[in-house]
């Protein structure tokens, strides 16, 4: 990995790594339950993204990378999207975001440290076949921040449906 990809690897992808937990903190943890459980079209609620966030955190992302370290080219399987939402789902909300917050920072600071050399480490996908560890934290960001965004759509829903005349007016706002 050249030194410019590891500088953006650094310097953007791990970093959106490690603020996803308090940017959805943030965004939902004062919201009433009524809002931050509602669901969306997809049928899920924004607490549904923080619990998928959390349940995947250890397999999808520590997992992955630990896989990859410790074995040649290992296999590496697909994980549907509900998996393991459900066991999470009577606990409360503030104490997912903590959990998903710890979890996160121990994670990160340990890929800071990962070398140009482990970061070009490599197993296959399931579906998607041949992936080094960079591309798996590059698409974690990347899934982190849709979720995020996937969050703020399900808030703003209800906020959008009472815009009165100004929703006529400006129909695509934030479009």
């Amino acid at each position: 990995m050249n030194a410019e990809r590891r500088e953006l690897l650094t310097a953007s992808t791990i970093d959106v790594l490690a603020s996803t937990p308090a940017t959805l903190r943030g965004l939902l943890v004062s919201l009433p339950a009524a809002i931050v459980e509602a669901p969306g079209d997809e049928g899920w609620s924004a607490r549904d993204v923080v619990a998928h966030l959390l349940a995947r955190h250890d397999d999808a992302l520590v997992g992955r990378v630990r896989a990859m370290l410790d074995q040649d080219d290992p296999a590496i399987p697909d994980i549907p999207d509900e998996t393991g939402i459900d066991a999470l789902r009577g606990r409360p909300f503030a104490d997912l975001c903590d959990d998903f917050a710890s979890r996160r920072v121990e994670a990160t600071s340990w890929l800071r440290t990962l070398s140009d050399a482990q970061l070009a480490r490599g197993g296959r996908h399931e579906v998607a076949g041949a992936i080094t560890i960079g591309d798996v934290l590059h698409h974690l960001a990347y899934h982190d921040l849709l979720h995020v965004a996937q969050s703020a759509r399900l808030i703003a829903a209800p906020m959008e449906r009472r815009r009165g005349a100004i929703r006529d007016a400006f129909p695509d706002e934030g479009g």
